[in-house]
């Protein structure tokens, strides 16, 4: 009984997502759990591109966003930008919640890689450079960095990660 439920909910929440954004879906192939229905069926489909505003819930204007780690959130408007700033983690999960998905920004991944040593980032250890947050294992790291920017930040794009826009 508890998976019937379960099951009518995820439909009624996917019938409310698209018809959110305007589509249509045809719910008639998939299985009910019942019959050994999973989350890797073809039947189910990757959420919608953001549409809302996380903020305040209005449209969304293209033309004002955050990009935050590898992803554009857009914004109705720029008071709500600066308050996703405050606390991304938390829009975010209202952009989940919402049944919508940022957009993935193409390319580089963000940084998780120190650009001097190679080993794993530390979150308290950065330099900023011409508006980019630079992360590094260490103290020593981020010393070294200062002396040459571009050959660092030229190694962090041969790994194909991107230091986080401030």
């Amino acid at each position: 009984m508890a998976a019937k439920i379960k099951y009518t909910l995820g439909i009624l929440a996917c019938v409310a997502v698209t018809i959110n954004a305007g589509e249509m879906h045809d719910h008639s192939p998939m299985r009910s759990p019942e019959a050994g229905a999973t989350e890797t069926d073809s039947t189910v489909t990757e959420k919608p591109v953001q549409e809302t505003c996380p903020v305040m819930g209005g449209v969304i204007n293209k033309e004002v966003y955050a990009d935050h780690e590898g992803q554009r959130v857009y914004f109705c408007c720029e008071s709500c930008k600066a308050e996703f700033k405050k606390d991304p983690k938390k829009y975010l999960n209202k952009l989940e919640d919402l049944g919508e998905r940022p957009e993935q920004l193409g390319g580089l991944a963000p940084q998780r890689t120190c650009p001097v040593m190679g080993g794993a980032i530390n979150k308290d250890v950065y330099a900023d450079h011409n508006g980019h947050r630079v992360y590094f294992c260490c103290g020593a790291c981020k010393r070294e960095f200062k002396k040459d920017p571009s050959t660092y930040l030229k190694k962090l794009e041969e790994l194909g990660e991107t230091p986080e826009p401030i």
